[in-house]
């Protein structure tokens, strides 16, 4: 079943990023040599690049949270004995959790109602831009509880779980 589970979350995570970013590269390369050799810039292609975007960081920052690799300040976290630094983990954690689940169910509906509203080059619904952000909202949880899950046990003494190797190492 982990097995699974991880592939669909590369699927998503690793191998739709790396796709859309990919996308985002050549959008951006196609509209430089477009607007600057051509003389003729291509809207679609820069409303496309915008979208690939955000879609490139609301799939990249749960992949970051999945392997601890986001942004932390931790000058002073890294001070504390490990269980405090497991308490804090534990409760920044479960903080960003509730935030999360109190964000889903208005960014689900706010998705599904901007479904009118075209983008004004490509003409497609906006819903198709703003999905990502409830995607992020239930793999961000989702990481967040394994973490949760993963802290309590070291907490308690167990031992920790085999660490899933980032794919870009």
């Amino acid at each position: 079943m982990r097995r699974i589970f991880k592939k669909i979350f590369d699927l998503l995570e690793v191998h739709l990023a790396v796709l859309i970013f990919l996308v985002l590269i050549f959008s951006v390369v196609i509209q430089v040599f477009s607007r600057y050799v051509l003389n003729r810039p291509l809207p679609r292609l820069f409303e496309l690049s915008i979208y690939s975007f955000v879609w490139v960081i609301y799939l990249g920052a749960p992949l970051a949270k999945r392997y601890r690799r986001h942004i932390r300040f931790d000058i002073l976290y890294r001070k504390f004995p490990r269980k405090v630094q497991l308490l804090i983990d534990i409760g920044f954690d479960i903080l960003t959790n509730a935030v999360l689940l109190l964000i889903l169910i208005p960014s689900i509906e706010y998705t599904a109602w901007n479904y009118r509203i075209k983008a004004s080059s490509l003409r497609i619904p906006w819903t198709y831009l703003l999905v990502c952000f409830p995607i992020f909202i239930g793999l961000l949880f989702i990481h967040n509880s394994v973490w949760i899950y993963t802290y309590i046990r070291e907490l308690l003494g167990k031992k920790a779980s085999i660490k899933e190797v980032p794919p870009w190492q």
